[in-house]
Parts: C-alpha cells; sequence; structure tokens
C-alpha cells in the first residue's frame, strides 16, 4: 500500500460546534478538547476503489449541533502525492467564511516528499470562533470602568506583512518583466540570488510567480476580513515602486505595501478599507504603524505630508460628518473612552521603537523552540523603554536557502514554506502567549501578537488577555 499523510488542526471557541476531518475509511472529530492538538490521516490506496486510481478526497466539516454548515475538500493521490483537485488549491483562495455570528479560518499545506527539513505530510488547520468585529466594544463598553482604563492595556493582533495578501499589484509587474529586467530583482532580493546560481535568466523569468509566492505572501483575507476576524494593528510599509516597473507595466506610480521591492496592497486601498470599516464599528480603534524596514533603495518613501494626504483623503471618504479622525503615538496612553469622544479611533504612528520578539537568526527557523526562547527572553523590565511590546509567532523559514529552493521547485499555489509551519507554530506559541504574557510582561503599554494568515486562535488569544488587563 502507499499513502499520503495529513497532519490535522483545529480550534474552537463556540459551545455546540465541531470540527470533522475524513478521509477514505478514515476521520476524526474535533471539539475544543482538542484546540492545540495535533493529529493525523493516511490517504491509503488500498482503502481507494479501483485497481489503477490511487486519488481520495480528503475533507473537513464544520458541525453546528452535528449539522454541517461548511466544508473544504482536496482530492489527493496517495502515490504520488499530488493534489488532482479540490476547493483548497490555493492558499490566497483560502478565505475566511464569515456565517453571521461565526468565522471559520482554514488552510491547506500541500507538502513534498520531506526535503529540506520540510514535513512529507500535508498541513490542514480550521478555526471555528465568534465573529470578533466589535471586540474592543464589549470588552470596554462607553462609560464602563474598563473603557476608563488606557488604551495600552489593549493586546492587539496584528496580520505579518498585512500587505502581502494580494498577488494583483505584484503580478502586473512580473507579467511585464523578460530576461533582459529581471537585473531588478536579481539586484534587489538577495534570496533571488540562489535561483540565479542555479538557472538561467529566461527560466527563472517563467519561475517568478512561484517565487514571490513563497517568498513574499503571508496573507489569504482581506483587510476587511482580517478586521472582522478581530485585527486591530497594523504594520505598513508604504512605498512607490521602482521605477522601471512602473515604467514597463501598468502599475500605478503611489504607495504600496513592499516586500522588499515586491508590490503587494495599495497604500490608499488599505487605508480605505480601514475607514469604511471604523465608520460602521464605531467602538473600535484601529492602531497603524508606518514602517520602512528592508526596503529598497529605489522604492521612495513618501514623506511627511504625502502620508499626511493619503490619510486626509481617506478620513474624506468617512460617514462620520468629520468625527473619525486620525490619532498620533500619545493616544497609546490615553483612556479609551477619551479616543472615543474625541474621534480618535484611527491611531497612526511612523516608525515607533519596539520591543520586538524577531530577530534574523530566531525566526529563521523550521520550529518553534527559537521563537519560545525569544518570547522567554523578554520580561517587564525590556518593556519600560518602548511605547510597545511585539511578539511575533509565525517564522520567516524563507530565509533558509534549502527551504525556499525547495518549495520554489515544488511548487503550487498550496506549497509555501509559511503555510508549511502555520499550524504546528501556532499549536506552541499561542499557549506560550496564553499562559506567560500576564506575569512576565506587566508595564503599561500595549502588546501585539502578531502572526501569518491571521486566525481565530490568534485572536482569541490576545481578546482573552485583553480581559484579563482590562480588569486589573
Amino acid at each position: 500500500m502507499v499513502s499520503k499523510g495529513i497532519t490535522v488542526y483545529s480550534y474552537i471557541s463556540v459551545a455546540g460546534y465541531e470540527v470533522e476531518f475524513s478521509v477514505p475509511n478514515g476521520r476524526i472529530i474535533n471539539t475544543s478538547n482538542d484546540n492545540h492538538s495535533a493529529k493525523d490521516l493516511e490517504i491509503g490506496s488500498r482503502n481507494i476503489p479501483g485497481i489503477e486510481n490511487y486519488t481520495g478526497r480528503f475533507v473537513w466539516r464544520v458541525l453546528q449541533n452535528s449539522r454541517e454548515i461548511a466544508n473544504r475538500y482536496n482530492d489527493i493521490n496517495s502515490l504520488t502525492g499530488n493534489l488532482e483537485g479540490g476547493n483548497m488549491k490555493s492558499t490566497l483562495q483560502d478565505q475566511s467564511i464569515f456565517m453571521g455570528d461565526v468565522i471559520i479560518s482554514y488552510g491547506f499545506y500541500d507538502a513534498g516528499s520531506g526535503k529540506a527539513g520540510l514535513t512529507n505530510k500535508d498541513q490542514c488547520f480550521v478555526t471555528v470562533t465568534a465573529n470578533q468585529s466589535t471586540w474592543m466594544g464589549s470588552l470596554a463598553p462607553q462609560g464602563s470602568p474598563a473603557a476608563l482604563k488606557p488604551f495600552s492595556r489593549f493586546v492587539l493582533v496584528a496580520p505579518h506583512d498585512d500587505g502581502m495578501n494580494t498577488m494583483q499589484n505584484s503580478d502586473a509587474v512580473i507579467n511585464a518583466l523578460d530576461s533582459s529586467n529581471l537585473f531588478k530583482f536579481k539586484d534587489n532580493i538577495p534570496e533571488f540570488r540562489w535561483f540565479g546560481d542555479l538557472l538561467p535568466s529566461e527560466v527563472l523569468v517563467h519561475l517568478l510567480p512561484d517565487i514571490v509566492y513563497a517568498l513574499a505572501i503571508t496573507q489569504k483575507d482581506t483587510i476587511t476580513s482580517m478586521l472582522g476576524l478581530g485585527a486591530r494593528y497594523f504594520e505598513f510599509r508604504p512605498a512607490f515602486p521602482v521605477p522601471l516597473f512602473t515604467e514597463i507595466s501598468h502599475l500605478e506610480n503611489k504607495p504600496y505595501f513592499q516586500h522588499a521591492c515586491i508590490p503587494g496592497l495599495a497604500y490608499d486601498v488599505f487605508l480605505d478599507q480601514i475607514v469604511a470599516f471604523l465608520d460602521t464599528h464605531v467602538a473600535e480603534i484601529v492602531t497603524v504603524h508606518i514602517r520602512w524596514d528592508n526596503i529598497v533603495g529605489e522604492c521612495r518613501h513618501p514623506t511627511i505630508d504625502e502620508l499626511g494626504a493619503a490619510m486626509q483623503n481617506a478620513l474624506g471618504k468617512s460617514t462620520s460628518n468629520g468625527h473619525l479622525k486620525c490619532g498620533a503615538i500619545d493616544c497609546l496612553t490615553q483612556s479609551i473612552d477619551t479616543l472615543r469622544s474625541s474621534g480618535r479611533r484611527l491611531i497612526c504612528m511612523i516608525e515607533a521603537n519596539k520591543y520586538d520578539s524577531w530577530t534574523a537568526e530566531a525566526y529563521a527557523t523550521l520550529t518553534a523552540a527559537p521563537i519560545i526562547g525569544r518570547f522567554e527572553s523578554m520580561n517587564t523590565e525590556g518593556q519600560e523603554s518602548h511605547p510597545l511590546t511585539v511578539l511575533q509567532c509565525q517564522a520567516t523559514s524563507q530565509s533558509i536557502k534549502e527551504v525556499l529552493v525547495y518549495s520554489v521547485f515544488a511548487a503550487n499555489a498550496a506549497t509555501s514554506c509559511l503555510s508549511a509551519t502555520k499550524a504546528m507554530l501556532d499549536q506552541q506559541t499561542l499557549p506560550w502567549i496564553k499562559d506567560n504574557v500576564l506575569t512576565r510582561l506587566q508595564a503599561e503599554k500595549p502588546i501585539v501578537v502578531m502572526n501569518d494568515f491571521i486566525d481565530g486562535a490568534t485572536v482569541d488569544v490576545a481578546i482573552n488577555l485583553s480581559r484579563a488587563r482590562l480588569a486589573r
């Protein structure tokens, strides 16, 4: 018999729900008692009808009081391990499902044969949590004792590289490139040189979509959906495109989120979605942190005046009759009710100093141990000299040469090395944060929990910690 393994994970925080994972002749049903656990299934050829048929169906179903309300599937060849059909074949298409008061987030990783330290088992996670569009208003209602506490009591969820949730703008550039101008990627993104050593430019240009996908795509939901999930802190790196990219493509010359020089979501689109959300969720407060980490020199940074004009343009589209305003970093220390009453529910700061768990060395990993080690090195004293504290849950395994090269050569739209480690890391990092933040990080500073492919489990941890910090 030949078989392909699948490791499954679920997180459930809504009463009456279960997640069922099934393959031919195999089934697992998870409840909330199985949160942060991993279980294995096998698609075995002996369980698939037909002498020459090796393809079996993997399915997850969300059940409410034993009634199915959502499902997704992939058809997997037990001999080759390849995906042969299904509706989880692309990470960017695995968008969260909003079903009234409940949100289902999920992801699937199509594993290869286990090279470069990567798992040889497909990975699938499903989270079932409450719709958290109004969680700040629920925890600290206007006029309540909690709302008199400083904004810094909140623990905020942050989508890591939130603007890398689309290939639309990078595809505009990639589709216009050829071997004669590929040097712009090679010169500006060190990881591209790994492929340049192996392949001629004529071949490399055809691999560009897969390289960008594996290197840069860290989110799969729209900003509006991330806000609905409960995200309230966004680090955004706005910069103009490399001039060559606007010359050879139809890409508009305006600021985009930049991963080195790979353009993601446009800054104006990002701001418009946040303003629209705040217009309809009047007790919520969103923090935007403008940064320019690791952006190449050719990508011009917007000036302060340009940033201000972009913000005012977005606020000008607000339906709040001028009540929604932009606040600055001093808002972090003011009371929640003060921010609401003054309309400063969109806090924007620029390159603020932060107490951050991330280091290049520790996060170039396929395991949770070095990340947990960074968490454990942080303490209240370290927080004091920084306006905010950031705990990053995601690895940057794409910075490991062998991992990125293998991920690209084995590429399809569900083989990103970032999705390979997502659920496994969350299984360890989120419980650590839940169990340790209140005792280890006690400064009167906002805490940020950051993650790839933002999901309900990450949000739940932050909301529960916010509840405890507001009660003290």
